[in-house]
């Protein structure tokens, strides 16, 4: 069931606020903050206050505000509850392994501000796709051929060309600058899926209130892809699996969610013996651990 979200906006038309998430996410989240500088309302949200209490790190920071979530709530029942928190008309949603400035996020809300029609938007990132499209057969085919490498508009991960705009399916919950309206009359992010494709879900959402939704390639925000925290890479790959599989069975005819599984799989299985021959054993685990986890998700569907 998606989060309910009881939020009541503020009449401040230039006010945003930067939600972010951190669980064990001390030192990448000291950079995050120092980058983006003193200027910009943030709300963290910390899921791991138990095990490393962030107050001395905040207090550096005067326009941050820490949030205990009382335990690991997972991604997207902790950007909810910052959402709960804010009272700005625009949210960006960060992972603390960004490093935005004020600028970058300010050229994002006033695309926000020029059209009624964009929902949400996003910035390009460094070696990493800051949204895309929704997954269909022949998108999840070419993604597992490795086609989108060479052509990337036929995949699901866009990379935009410096200074072009791109209409999306769906933007990365890593940067996602949205307005609380349109985050409000959809639920917000579906709780149920702990950490992986509530993005996408999100994005499928907006798409079906015909919303708009741009990835920004004059906006630049570097991100470091799995530096969010410090737990262990195969853990982040088997929820990646999950998240994939909760996604295809909520959200498609079980015959079309299945193909798109077995083409997953199936690209994966590859790339895991290409990793393999080039001896590069912990990518092959963690490709190996992908496809594992999305197949015993899928079984346990009813």
């Amino acid at each position: 069931m998606a989060g309910k979200l009881a939020i009541t906006m503020t009449t401040n038309a230039d006010s945003f606020e930067v939600v972010v998430v951190a669980y064990q996410s001390r030192a990448p989240l000291t950079s995050f903050l120092e980058s983006l500088g003193s200027g910009v309302s943030v709300i963290v949200i910390d899921n791991s206050a138990e095990i490393d209490d962030l107050t001395d790190l905040v207090r550096r920071f005067p326009k941050v505000r820490l949030v205990d979530a009382g335990g690991n709530l997972g991604f997207s029942a902790g950007a909810n509850l910052g959402a709960r928190h804010s009272k700005a008309e625009y949210l960006v949603f960060m992972n603390p392994d960004t490093l935005p400035s004020e600028a970058a996020l300010g050229r994002m809300i006033a695309v926000l501000k020029e059209s009624n029609t964009v929902a949400s938007c996003g910035a390009a990132g460094v070696r990493t796709a800051g949204g895309g499209a929704l997954p269909t057969i022949p998108r999840v085919l070419a993604h597992s051929l490795g086609l989108h490498r060479l052509f990337p508009m036929i995949g699901m991960y866009y990379v935009p060309s410096h200074g072009g705009s791109i209409d999306v399916g769906w933007v990365s919950g890593s940067c996602l600058a949205i307005r609380r309206s349109d985050f409000e009359s959809v639920g917000g992010f579906d709780e149920s899926y702990f950490v992986f494709m509530s993005d996408f879900d999100l994005g499928r959402k907006l798409s079906l209130k015909d919303r708009s939704q741009l990835l920004l390639g004059d906006v630049t925000v570097p991100h470091l892809v799995g530096g969010s925290s410090d737990i262990p890479a195969e853990w982040t790959w088997d929820q990646r699996g999950i998240g994939w599989a909760q996604y295809l069975r909520r959200t498609m005819p079980r015959w079309r969610g299945f193909a798109i599984a077995v083409l997953l799989v199936a690209g994966y299985v590859a790339r895991r013996v290409i990793y393999a021959a080039a001896r590069r054993r912990i990518k092959a685990d963690e490709v190996a651990t992908y496809s594992r986890s999305l197949i015993a998700e899928w079984k346990r569907s009813p």
